[in-house]
């Protein structure tokens, strides 16, 4: 494996975006909501972020 590609391996992905306040409708009825979806993409994050080497 190149140094670059072991490199990629290991970087950290960015934090997920949260949405603008005039991405969501506020009607309650998107399903998934920008709200779920950033959520889950954020729980999915966090949880890279600490299983990653030190």
């Amino acid at each position: 494996m190149s140094q670059t590609n072991h490199e990629n391996i290991n970087q950290i992905p960015p934090e997920p975006k949260k949405p603008e306040s005039d991405d969501c409708c506020g009607g309650g009825s998107c399903c998934p909501c920008v709200w779920d979806t950033y959520r889950q993409a954020r729980k999915i994050w966090l949880k890279t972020i600490s299983d990653a080497p030190k």
